[in-house]
């Protein structure tokens, strides 16, 4: 299998499409890793992990923020549902919740 048709490669390049056309000149933004491949903002992370099973490949995508993960989506099918989720997520309001344990 050429790498060019390996999911992973396929979905960074998909996502890096996205991040250009999306952001353009608004914000930078790099994709610095491949496992998990993580989308880096100024003010979030968006990592994106593979589990393949009998099925086939899925992913899930963990917002991060200050070094801690935000929320979590997923498990999504194809490489559309994982972009589209990304493509939402870049300019969401972060929201945390804050637990306490006394």
């Amino acid at each position: 299998m050429d790498t060019r048709d390996e999911p992973t490669a396929a979905l960074r390049r998909r996502l890096e499409a996205s991040l250009e056309r999306t952001l353009a000149e608004s914000a930078p933004w790099e994709i610095p890793t491949d496992d998990p491949l993580v989308v880096r903002l100024p003010d979030r992370e968006l990592a994106v992990e593979r589990a393949d099973g009998p099925d086939g490949h899925r992913w899930t995508v963990a917002l991060r923020a200050d070094g801690a993960v935000v929320s979590k989506f997923g498990p999504f099918e194809t490489v559309d549902a994982v972009v589209e989720r990304v493509e939402s997520l870049l300019d969401s309001e972060v929201r945390y919740t804050v637990c306490c344990d006394g």
